[in-house]
């Protein structure tokens, strides 16, 4: 069945559109060639009842004759009770083997005859000379030459349809897949680069009005060329970024190297340039390592699926490491990172977070690293007090305590998380593309004492949100420092 399956769809639908006409008009055929078959064999039935009845009658009423047989084609014969024929139309052949006809059951039954085939009808009646017999005959010659010319017209008038359906089935096959083909040509235009329409339908396939399969193909391979393009785009988007952010920190790196080797006499300015070196390679890593989990979140939706307790959980484990970050920093200015949520408010049992345990844990530490950060390159806060004047006795004042905190709560359908800092928050006319990769303010969140941020933390963020089902919001709060609030939906488990 190979040649088969190269042929085209438009051949194949063809060739069994004939197959199965074939079938059924050879079907028809027969059904035709036996039902018309029974129709002759009961007419003759019935032609042999009224050929015995009225010699029957003679029989009964005159047993020694004469019995004036009719003729016209009329086979009969009466045999008295010693099985001789008093008087016959009967065929030679027939006359021949009346002993073996007359022990005949007394229904019609078919008696063959050299070439010939015969129904023969023996009929028995009572006289006062003994039981005599009547017996009446009919060839098949006539009922076989009609089935077999019926027959015939039969076979010719399926062959005509089946051709004509053959025929019919071919134009319908190849008007059904035309759309195929021009979809076939517009796909082929859309490889080569060129675009029909314009705005988001540019360079996708037309889809017919008609609410059928091929509208529905249209539709699905519209959908998976926004996907390739969307992906191709954002490949597209990486490189670019990724060359754009890796240009920099290379080219320091290279010149700490080059000022590294300069300094090879000088041991402490050379411990000094592998420092700054190492330091710009954790950044160069850093950056790397967040390309590639941005690419792994955007290549599709997670897998993961977490309960509230594990919620709970990552939440207490991101502040407990978020305490650490700034515990661990030499720096004197004191920063408060603490956490809240209602343990009487929980959702059902059933419900889940479509994230994994470590990518929640990933948005935690993303936001919180983000706000100890924002608050550490502010400098010196500006309400603390009036900048004292040469001379001055610098009154003493209460230390003012820098806060982030973390809230998780339930809302119907919804888990919240809302992250706050103290910090300078965020210029307000960068709050629409701060979610974007490697975007960067020009104010107090910019910088860190490595070297400033990769801008992905937010875009990290962002993505997991967006493969969970929700999203994430900006805004300064008014009091000062920045909210960022995580909208996560619950499914069922």
């Amino acid at each position: 069945m190979t040649w088969l399956r190269r042929l085209s769809i438009t051949a194949r639908i063809t060739i069994g559109s004939l197959i199965v006409a074939t079938l059924f008009g050879l079907v028809a055929v027969v059904v035709i060639r036996v039902g018309v078959s029974s129709i002759l064999h009961n007419a003759t039935v019935t032609l042999l009842d009224n050929d015995v009845a009225a010699p029957v009658q003679s029989v009964q009423s005159n047993p020694t004759g004469p019995f004036d047989l009719p003729g016209g084609g009329q086979e009969l014969a009466v045999v008295d009770a010693n099985g001789v024929i008093l008087d016959s139309t009967l065929p030679t052949a027939l006359e021949d083997r009346i002993d073996r006809l007359l022990a005949l059951p007394p229904t019609p039954s078919t008696v063959q005859v050299g070439d010939d085939t015969y129904e023969v009808l023996v009929r028995a009646v009572p006289t006062k000379a003994g039981t005599m017999h009547v017996v009446a005959a009919r060839n098949d010659e006539t009922t076989s030459l009609i089935l077999d010319r019926l027959t015939l017209a039969l076979l010719i008038g399926a062959g005509v349809l089946i051709l004509g359906f053959g025929g019919a089935s071919w134009l319908l096959a190849r008007a059904a897949l035309r759309p195929v083909s021009r979809m076939r040509e517009q796909a082929d235009r859309i490889a080569g680069g060129e675009t029909a329409g314009r705005g988001d339908d540019a360079g996708l396939l037309t889809v017919g009005p008609a609410q059928d399969e091929l509208s529905e193909l249209a539709t699905t391979l519209n959908d998976l060329i926004r996907r390739l393009r969307a992906s191709a785009d954002r490949e597209r988007q990486m490189v670019s970024d990724a060359s754009h952010e890796l240009r920099t920190p290379l080219a320091v790196l290279r010149g700490q190297l080059e000022l590294a080797e300069l300094d090879a006499g000088d041991a402490d300015a050379l411990l000094d340039d592998i420092r700054s070196s190492h330091s710009t390679a954790l950044r160069l890593g850093t950056l790397a390592n967040n390309l590639l989990e941005l690419s792994r979140i955007e290549a599709g939706p997670s897998s993961g699926r977490i309960d509230w307790r594990t919620l709970v959980d990552e939440l207490t484990d991101a502040i407990d490491r978020a305490r650490l970050l700034v515990s661990s920093d030499e720096d004197d200015r004191s920063i408060s990172v603490d956490f809240d949520y209602d343990p009487k408010r929980r959702p059902s049992s059933d419900s889940r977070i479509a994230l994994s345990p470590t990518d929640f844990g990933r948005i935690l530490d993303n936001l919180l690293g983000n706000a100890i950060t924002a608050i550490r390159s502010r400098g010196t806060r500006s309400d603390t007090g009036p900048v004292p004047r040469p001379g001055d006795v610098e009154p003493s004042a209460p230390a003012v305590e820098d806060v982030v905190s973390a809230a998780l709560h339930v809302e119907p359908d919804w888990v919240v998380l809302t992250v706050h800092d103290s910090g300078p928050g965020m210029p307000e006319d960068f709050i629409p593309v701060a979610l974007d990769r490697f975007t960067r303010a020009d104010g107090a969140r910019t910088t860190s004492r490595a070297g400033g941020g990769g801008g992905l933390g937010l875009a990290i963020v962002a993505a997991l949100a967006g493969a969970a089902g929700g999203g994430v919001q900006l805004a300064n709060a008014p009091s000062g420092g920045l909210v960022v609030t995580v909208r996560l939906p619950l499914v069922r488990a």
